[in-house]
């Protein structure tokens, strides 16, 4: 069964978003003059050199040469940076063509491992092909000027930094030739919940997702100093699914608990290349846990979720910011079998953070679930020993539903795409959907 638009059933990063942010005013368009298109490459030879760029006139930015030099001192709060001379010009000379009002962009490196954007204000040669800048924070329109680039970059369980954590989950290689995500995990239990009969798991989810990050660009000066169309986010086709073989005995909530498993906490500082420029997108995911029941009650259910997400926020200078949002998912259930006199709840979400440069622009908690509402008992009972499932006659009211929670934030702060509003965040209202799997209504 389809979903509506809005709602985005799935537990990766990020869903889509709205924030009803006033766009600058435009200058009166000139002319319909369409801005160049921008160069997405590798980068240079050497991953960990800087990009350093120059505004050129007419709302044209040209690279400064400075060889392979690199950040090896930078202070983000305290606007202070130095440069070293490369490899490819022994070490020397280069850092000294900089001056006042150059851009310096760092990919994600050891020293700067969400990349680095910033505007010369004071330059302070020392020896040894060194030299020391003063700083302040930049954006992505003194960088890059006038120009138009949409690009998405694809994610691999390798550009995936894990922080180790306990048992119950992994991740792994999605797709035969390398390319996708997938995730497995147990979900913990609380006490008085436990697998029904012929089964070792209560509650167990899987996600295969083949995600890229996007990333898109346009500005002509003759129509305003900001951006005239922007984007971050994710997107990817995505498989999702929930097994639900549990029975309790009692009242219990989890709430937003932890789930500990070793993707549970992940970072992406993913950086690539438009003409001369690093352009370094970060995204943070955690992962919780949802669990809650109000009396004894039994589910033996499963459910596969399958579609498009395209997560993040979008800009552009009439409307302001907007949601990405995808094509409708589509839900199936299995034949199910519930017990008991209660509601019953479980989900498995995210709490996930995109931006630029670490500058945080989007967040989103999306929590889709399966609930079980019972006051008897119905469905089809599990197959057993290979025979076919025997469908339960007795009509006692119950249902199950699947669904999914959304919140979200957007923060001003990624202003480093070039459109300047006010230090403020907007949450978005929380929203719900939800879809009877099977059963009559409780």
């Amino acid at each position: 069964m389809k979903h509506t638009t809005r709602f985005l059933l799935v537990p990766l990063l990020l869903a889509g978003v709205a924030a009803p942010l006033s766009a600058l005013p435009a200058a009166a368009d000139s002319g319909d003059r369409t801005p160049p298109a921008l160069r997405v490459g590798d980068g240079p030879a050497d991953k960990d050199a800087v990009s350093v760029v120059r505004a050129a006139g007419d709302g044209k930015v040209g690279p400064v040469p400075v060889g392979d030099a690199r950040l090896t001192d930078y202070d983000a709060a305290g606007g202070h940076a130095v440069l070293t001379g490369g490899a490819s010009n022994g070490g020397q000379g280069a850092p000294d063509q900089l001056r006042a009002g150059d851009v310096i962009a760092s990919p994600a490196t050891t020293q700067t491992p969400q990349g680095a954007l910033v505007k010369v204000t004071a330059v302070h040669p020392q020896t040894g092909g060194r030299v020391a800048v003063d700083t302040r924070p930049a954006d992505l329109t003194d960088a890059l000027g006038d120009g138009t680039v949409d690009l998405r970059t694809p994610l691999t369980a390798a550009d995936l930094r894990t922080k180790p954590s306990s048992a119950g989950g992994k991740v792994t290689g999605g797709q035969a030739n390398g390319g996708g995500i997938r995730l497995d995990v147990d979900v913990p239990m609380p006490p008085g919940v436990k697998p029904t009969e012929g089964h070792s798991s209560a509650l167990s989810g899987s996600l295969e997702i083949r995600p890229e990050l996007l990333f898109s660009y346009e500005r002509a000066h003759w129509y305003s100093i900001a951006p005239s169309k922007a984007a971050i986010g994710l997107e990817g086709d995505y498989t999702y699914g929930f097994k639900a073989h549990a029975e309790g005995t009692a009242s219990y909530d989890t709430g937003h608990k932890p789930l500990h498993i070793p993707a549970a906490e992940v970072d992406v500082n993913k950086t690539v290349w438009v003409g001369p420029v690093p352009i370094v997108l970060n995204a943070k995911i955690n992962y919780f846990y949802d669990i809650s029941a109000d009396g004894k009650i039994t589910v033996d259910a499963e459910q596969r979720t399958e579609g498009r997400l395209e997560a993040g926020a979008r800009y552009d200078a009439d409307h302001g910011w907007s949601a990405l949002s995808g094509p409708e998912p589509v839900t199936t259930g299995t034949a199910a079998r519930v017990t008991g006199a209660a509601t019953a709840k479980a989900g498995v979400g995210t709490h996930a953070e995109l931006g630029l440069y670490g500058s945080i622009g989007v967040t989103a908690d999306v929590m889709p679930y399966l609930k079980a509402t019972a006051s008897g008992s119905g469905g089809a009972e599990p197959p057993k020993d290979g025979k076919s499932a025997e469908v339960n006659d007795a009509h006692d009211a119950w249902a199950l539903y699947g669904g999914g929670e959304l919140t979200g934030s957007f923060f001003a702060k990624l202003s480093v795409l070039g459109v300047k509003v006010l230090d403020h965040s907007w949450d978005f209202p929380p929203v719900t959907y939800e879809q009877r799997l099977a059963g009559g209504s409780v």
